[in-house]
């Protein structure tokens, strides 16, 4: 195995290239975030008009496009061209897809032991998912939204649970669509 033997100075800049690598690749053009934040709150108030309506039985169809969703997010990263490999970007990658595993197992397999305390776990989940990831790639732009879901996961206890996807929604839009979008227009800036 061969070893390089590096300056601080070149250690320094060897680690900075691989955080910046890992940031352009997560924060890209901000497409990943601006879809979660369309479908989220299109779920989450899609399942608020039914129970308006009185159909809470069937109120989580409007989430049955989520898991669609996400092979569709996942094909589109993996077959990405140019997209280079450092750890941040893997550990990124992976720490997306477990967290949204876990998603999925909680709110299809579990909700029905969860009752009122579902929402709060998902955005608890989510929360610790940007805030680290955010964290990676020194963008504090994601750490805020984590630290607001995170928080959020809290508040949403006190919620009744026919209130609870509204509340849910809003968060996903300021969470994850607008951080999307001023993403967008970073990245259509540097591009300029």
């Amino acid at each position: 195995m061969k070893t390089t033997n590096f300056t601080p100075d070149e250690s320094f800049k060897l680690i900075e290239s691989v955080i910046q690598q890992a940031k352009n690749r997560f924060e890209e053009n901000g497409a990943a975030f601006i879809l979660w934040g369309i479908a989220v709150p299109l779920c989450c108030f899609g399942q608020a008009y039914l129970i308006s309506l009185g159909k809470g039985s069937i109120s989580w169809y409007p989430y049955m496009i989520l898991p669609l969703i996400s092979i569709i997010s996942f094909i589109y990263y993996t077959k990405k061209k140019n997209q280079t490999r450092n750890p941040l970007a893997l550990i990124s990658s992976r720490l997306w897809l477990f967290t949204g595993i876990n998603i999925l197992i909680i709110a299809f397999g579990f909700n029905s032991y969860l009752l009122s305390n579902l929402t709060p776990i998902i955005l608890l989940l989510l929360g610790i998912a940007t805030a680290v990831a955010g964290s990676f790639i020194r963008s504090s732009l994601l750490l805020y939204c984590g630290l607001i879901l995170n928080a959020s996961a809290y508040v949403a206890f006190f919620i009744p649970w026919k209130h609870q996807p509204l509340f849910m929604g809003i968060i996903a839009l300021l969470t994850f669509l607008i951080p999307g979008i001023l993403l967008r227009i970073k990245h259509q800036k540097r591009d300029v």
